[in-house]
């Protein structure tokens, strides 16, 4: 579904503005201009537990050391989350994407190979998705509904071609970065609020340390943690294809 070209220019250089943020990739570290997720304000519904609530997102795999690590860590805590997984380490590593969408997890693209789509042709971002999502349908004999684009890179031809709602994300643990789980749990406190959806990669060692401790800390602050689907749809929000969501506050 397509995106009136004046609401998206409009969402990116009026409403929300842009910051900027490092990211990293494969090759290198840079700064980009990245729109932030779009403030998505609903009544607020309560929820199944009663509690606040937001959404870890764990994004770049699986890597089957830290992905199959973090698993044991979310099942031993009862924790359901959202994995962005490339295409091409699903690829190398099913067993561990299988594990995931076993698992219950919401399995979600992180598109093919982690190319900053807003540089790319219409036909190049819509190879970049539907190659994710061959790719992840051949593992779990599903679709998957949600893409993230790397670096959280948008414009109108992104918008027009991705087929799908796109994720961001409003409490970056830059984890990448820092690559300390004390530093990341000290990140997310000092950012949090009902609502939000956690950025992460579980790719890290210190990523899966930094999760259980974000889980036990935020407990105690009568958080609970939903998937990006659960989440929209316990705020009533109707994710479509096209538009752009980082938060779902109360």
């Amino acid at each position: 579904m397509g995106v009136p070209v004046v609401l998206l220019v409009s969402f990116v250089a009026c409403l929300l503005g842009c910051h900027r943020e490092q990211v990293r990739d494969a090759e290198s570290v840079l700064s980009i201009e990245a729109p932030m997720g779009k403030q998505v304000e609903v009544p607020y519904k309560r929820n199944a537990y009663g509690k606040k609530i937001v959404a870890l997102t764990f994004d770049d795999g699986p890597f089957p050391a830290t992905t199959n690590r973090l698993l044991d860590l979310l099942r031993e805590k009862e924790v359901q989350a959202t994995f962005f997984e490339l295409g091409t380490m699903a690829s190398r590593y099913p067993e561990v994407t299988k594990r995931v969408y076993d698992e219950k997890h919401e399995l979600a693209s992180h598109t093919m190979s982690h190319k900053q789509l807003n540089k790319l042709r219409a036909n190049e971002v819509a190879t970049e998705v539907s190659q994710a999502r061959d790719v992840l349908r051949g593992i779990t004999g599903e679709d998957p509904k949600l893409v993230r684009p790397p670096y959280g890179a948008i414009n109108v031809v992104v918008a027009e071609n991705v087929g799908a709602p796109m994720i961001l994300w409003t409490v970056d643990t830059e984890d990448w970065k820092s690559k300390d789980a004390s530093a990341v749990l000290e990140r997310t406190k000092a950012t949090v609020f009902d609502g939000a959806v956690i950025l992460m990669h579980d790719i890290y060692e210190s990523s899966v340390d930094g999760a259980g401790m974000i889980i036990d800390e935020l407990r105690k602050d009568n958080y609970e943690f939903v998937t990006v689907s659960e989440l929209s749809e316990l705020r009533g929000v109707e994710l479509k294809d096209g538009e752009v969501y980082g938060s779902f506050r109360p």
